[in-house]
Parts: C-alpha cells; structure tokens; sequence
C-alpha cells in the first residue's frame, strides 16, 4: 500500500484548500464563467501553467544555487 507522498504507477488529483484575495477570487469567478469551465478546473490550469513557465526562468536558477547552499544577491 502506497501513502500520499509515494507516487504510485497512477497519480490522482489532490484536493486542496487555500485563502486567496476577495478580488482574486472574483476575477477568477468571472473568468470561468466566461470560457465555461469550472473554477476549480480554472485555478488548476492557472497554477499549472504558472509552475511550468517558472520552471524556465529565474526560479530555475535560484533553485539551482540554493541546491549548491549559497543564494547569490545581487
């Protein structure tokens, strides 16, 4: 048997709860309605993209020197 933080050979969707801004959450209510998909499906998306673009710009590098011990500043 698998705990939650073992990945098994399927991984499933995980629920999460999080406190956002009232105006946040208004524009994310608004922009769902518009392109027709739930808010939760929305705020998925929206926080996937946001990792993956992440992932090729400045936090690769800060990840990167923070693994070695030493956070450069500039």
């Amino acid at each position: 048997m698998t705990n939650h933080t073992t990945p098994g050979p399927f991984r499933r969707p995980v629920r999460v709860t999080i406190t956002i801004p009232y105006n946040a959450y208004q524009s994310l209510v608004e922009r769902s309605n518009f392109q027709g998909r739930s808010l939760s499906n929305l705020a998925a998306y929206l926080l996937e993209t946001s990792l993956r673009t992440s992932d090729t710009g400045e936090h690769t590098t800060l990840r990167a020197e923070m693994a070695d011990g030493y956070h450069r500043r500039a």
